[in-house]
């Protein structure tokens, strides 16, 4: 299998990269350069890690590193400096807040992590991400009430339905947007009579640098007026609505440090529910059904745990819930007096909650050190590991003009060194230990005495279920662009092992491949195009489709190769189906490429879609064939 991209346009695909989606950024107190999610700077993008350690194994390829060392080994920098960063995470933070549009009443502000809109009038604040998630989640933060007593006088009145003045307010870190209530109630000993008890305030403050939506609930007594038993709200509303679909929770409990999880199941009947009552309360996240990878997921975390009387939740049909409600309190104010209640809250795609509570925790703790990350934890990355292991062959071969210094390599091997063995010390996805493999055979290549892949080997081959597929425990099967890491993994370990221990392997990832077609979301719409796919169907994103793609045609490469390199590995039938699966996979990546100034943009899909790191570098590797220079290198120690 030879590289069928010519020189000229491999460096315009490079040049896309430099050139439309290079940012600068902070991480720890390290100014750094990375790739950018789409091209648009408006609201400021997103870094993410998993994609920038993608695009740095292609920059690390001798003649695109010799073009631009400093390119390549800044992208690197940057997916180290990820797992080195206060908080090991998946994305960072580039450019800043962008109101887009001021209006009170129907306001619309970017982010690199979100969207607001809302209407200020009515005391509703919408958010969604902004990573492409399908469908499009939206949470709304409204649905709020006061409760005290005057005299020997219970009230409660709603917050939206009481707002007297309401402001959009810019600051140095971002955005605050503010409604407060003129708080009326019943008050008297032997006469009721309306009187004004106080003022209440929500503030929602929006960082530049953070996925956190602070939000400060502030209640001022009026003069001269005592308020007995006063408990403030924070509320989400309308959950099982705007396509999230928020259906279970899980409530942290008892003291912070020594916090338990309750699961809430999801409701089988409309009514309320009662999820915690007279114990503090750290942390409550609110998610899908059974907890779907990607999926939106919206944590809340109290400033101070002992201050929640109770969490309630209200379900208006089954299988959904609609509004969650926190009580704090309760409080008692002499006239002129105020009490504030504030919470952390955090809209994410996925995410273990034990792990984002952690993280939301260490945030609350580190303040300004974590600007800029998402907070989502991410583990220890086999992507990351294997650009890395890329360069450090490379280096070990003479294959760079301008080679890294020892120093580097010395701080690469032992970057290395650590990650692997926190990898292998953890629950590494099926993924990541596709990617380990891959890194290990490059370290293995380079002459490093680096674990025995044997024992790695049998962790992925455990993977495997009958069908072909990929699948870890409790999860569902990996998705094509997974399961084409994977069988690339099986490829480049056929050298070090007899053909009967990875025939079968191979051959039924290869028919658990076919081409066919998938449903790529649009939007709230979707749209079924012709692709690879694998058996048991299902939708794809539309953002994956050039990486899926990319990195199929590369390991359908690779399976080729190796049985040029050991023949008879891979049965007949098998290879034939591999280089027809090979063949479609270029036809299908061909016209995702187009023109964008001199440069060349890969098109995130059929649809269309602006480029992404992944599925740039996935397209370019996957035209390439980089593991035919890889599978020819000689290891140094031989």
């Amino acid at each position: 299998m030879r590289n069928l991209l010519h020189a000229l346009d491999r460096d315009r695909l490079v040049a896309h990269l430099r050139n439309a989606l290079l940012r600068d950024l902070v991480v720890g107190e390290r100014r750094l350069i990375a790739l950018a999610e789409g091209a648009s700077m408006t609201g400021g993008s997103f870094c993410a890690a998993p994609a920038n350690a993608l695009a740095a194994e292609l920059l690390a390829q001798p003649e695109i590193r010799d073009a631009d060392p400093a390119f390549a080994d800044g992208i690197l920098d940057f997916v180290m400096a990820m797992a080195d960063a206060p908080l090991p995470c998946r994305r960072a933070a580039a450019g800043g807040i962008e109101v887009l549009r001021e209006n009170l009443g129907d306001f619309e502000i970017l982010t690199p992590f979100h969207r607001f809109t809302g209407d200020l009038s009515a005391g509703v604040v919408r958010q969604e991400p902004r990573d492409g998630s399908q469908p499009p989640a939206e949470v709304m933060h409204t649905g709020n009430l006061v409760e005290f007593r005057l005299d020997r006088h219970r009230n409660g009145v709603d917050a939206e339905n009481t707002i007297t003045h309401f402001t959009l307010r810019r600051t140095t870190d971002g955005i605050v947007l503010m409604h407060e209530s003129r708080i009326m109630g019943t008050a008297g000993w032997l006469r009721p009579r309306q009187v004004e008890a106080g003022t209440l305030r929500y503030q929602y403050e929006i960082l530049a640098g953070s996925p956190l939506l602070r939000l400060s609930v502030t209640f001022t007594a009026a003069p001269r007026r005592r308020i007995r038993h006063l408990r403030l709200t924070t509320a989400v509303d309308q959950l099982g609505g705007g396509g999230t679909a928020i259906a279970e929770a899980m409530v942290g409990t008892g003291p912070a440090g020594a916090m338990a999880w309750r699961d809430i199941g999801v409701p089988k009947l409309p009514g309320l529910s009662v999820w915690s009552d007279g114990k503090p309360v750290p942390h409550v996240a609110l998610g899908r059904t059974g907890w779907p990878a990607q999926a939106p997921v919206l944590h809340v975390r109290p400033a101070a745990a002992d201050g929640v009387m109770s969490v309630k939740a209200v379900a208006q049909r089954a299988g959904a819930l609609h509004w969650v409600i926190l009580r704090h309190g309760p409080h008692a104010l002499a006239g002129g007096a105020s009490v504030e209640v504030r919470e952390d809250r955090l809209l994410t795609t996925g995410g273990a909650p034990d792990a984002v509570a952690s993280a939301m925790a260490l945030a609350a703790r580190a303040g300004d050190s974590v600007l800029g990350l998402d907070l989502e934890a991410m583990p220890p990355s086999g992507a990351a590991l294997n650009a890395v292991a890329t360069q450090l062959l490379m280096t070990a071969h003479g294959a760079y003009r301008s080679p890294p210094t020892p120093a580097r390599v010395a701080a690469l091997e032992a970057w290395f060194d650590r990650e692997f063995a926190a990898l292998m010390a953890g629950q590494a996805k099926p993924v990541d230990l596709g990617h380990a493999m891959l890194a290990t055979e490059a370290r293995l290549r380079a002459g490093s005495s680096v674990e025995p892949f044997g024992p790695l080997l049998q962790q992925v081959l455990a993977l495997q279920v009958p069908d072909g597929r990929f699948q870890g425990r409790g999860e569902p099967p990996a998705p094509l662009a997974d399961h084409a890491v994977m069988l690339l993994a099986l490829a480049r370990a056929v050298p070090y092992f007899e053909p009967a221990v990875l025939a079968g392997p191979i051959a039924r990832a290869l028919a658990a491949v076919q081409p066919g077609t998938v449903t790529l979301a649009e939007g709230v719409r979707s749209s079924t195009v012709e692709a690879l796919a694998l058996v048991g169907g299902g939708a794809m994103p539309q953002q994956d489709y050039a990486l899926a793609i990319g990195l199929m045609a590369r390991a359908l490469g690779a399976v080729l190769l190796a049985d040029e390199v050991r023949p008879g590995t891979v049965p007949a039938d098998a290879l034939a189906h591999a280089q027809a699966l090979h063949r479609q996979a270029l036809a299908l990546l061909r016209p995702l490429v187009r023109p964008a100034g001199a440069a060349l943009e890969v098109a995130s899909s059929p649809l269309g879609g602006s480029a992404n790191p992944a599925g740039q570098a996935a397209l370019v590797l996957g035209l390439m064939a980089p593991d035919a220079t890889i599978l020819r290198l000689v290891p140094v120690a031989a």
